[in-house]
């Protein structure tokens, strides 16, 4: 009976220590989920990992630069007639009510002897034109587009300085550059679509109220009929009283090296 006593005890004593045992593996296997302290330690609290990751936040996009993108890579000239046209279709005249009815020596590509060069643009003379030409006559932006140049300031050439001009484009392969712009008197440069440039030349007067930067509206007036730049105005006369327009694309004029019948073509469909 007492050897019974004790394997009880004995028995009862083991499970005891096991229950112990597997309560201590048990809960040490448990997360806290308090912040009380154990062993002089604090337990910080953990927070629960989602199911899933949460979706990376896509970036908002860039804003876009502005499209510089010339409207032609090249020399605009060599396209077909109707695809030259088409590209230029935002023009308009610069003289109001005005149509293409000048000879072929006002048209692009003319030569120019007088200065052993080649004429870049169109000429606007009265008579020629369908409208008066005469000193003050409006000049209209062509198209919409920024000013890059206007001559708010001008000085007339002297009778001795377009001599000397004469007799250095004479002895040049062509017009230098900087006599070419002084035969061109008062001037207002336009920027447009595609980076095409249109020029306005021999101008009397232009507008006060325009500054290089500022941005015009097709038809906007930018100044007024002259003969700034040509013989007459040196002596104060109103002679050789027209526009010269010119286009421009990569440093090709609208109208170089093409025939002059294809020029007027051009122009005539352009500039409406």
């Amino acid at each position: 009976m007492q050897k019974q006593k004790s394997a009880l005890v004995y028995t009862t004593a083991l499970m005891a220590l096991a229950v112990l045992l597997f309560a201590a593996f048990f809960l040490n296997l448990l997360p806290w989920t308090s912040g009380s302290p154990v062993d002089g330690k604090t337990i910080i609290e953990k927070e629960p990992l989602p199911e899933y990751p949460p979706e990376a936040e896509t970036p908002a996009p860039e804003p876009e630069e502005p499209d510089n993108v010339p409207l032609f890579e090249g020399n605009i000239n060599r396209l077909p007639l109707e695809m030259i046209v088409d590209k230029l279709s935002f023009f308009q005249s610069p003289i109001k009510g005005a149509h293409i009815g000048m000879t072929a020596g006002q048209l692009p590509g003319a030569p120019r002897s007088y200065r052993n060069g080649t004429h870049e643009g169109v000429d606007y003379y009265n008579g020629f034109c369908g409208v008066k030409i005469v000193r003050g006559t409006p000049v209209l932006a062509a198209a919409e587009g920024v000013v890059i140049r206007i001559d708010h300031t001008y000085e007339e050439m002297t009778a001795e300085e377009r001599v000397d001009y004469r007799r250095i484009s004479a002895q040049s392969p062509t017009t230098p550059e900087d006599i070419l712009d002084k035969f061109r008197g008062r001037q207002v440069w336009l920027e447009h679509q595609g980076s095409v440039i249109s020029r306005y030349a021999h101008l009397d007067t232009v507008s006060s109220k325009l500054t290089v930067g500022d941005a015009v509206y097709a038809g906007e007036q930018i100044g007024t009929v002259g003969n700034s730049g040509t013989p007459p105005a040196i002596t104060g006369g109103d002679g050789e009283m027209h526009l010269h327009f010119e286009i421009w694309l990569n440093e090709s004029y609208l109208g170089e090296g093409l025939p002059a019948e294809d020029v007027r073509y051009l122009l005539r469909r352009i500039l409406k």
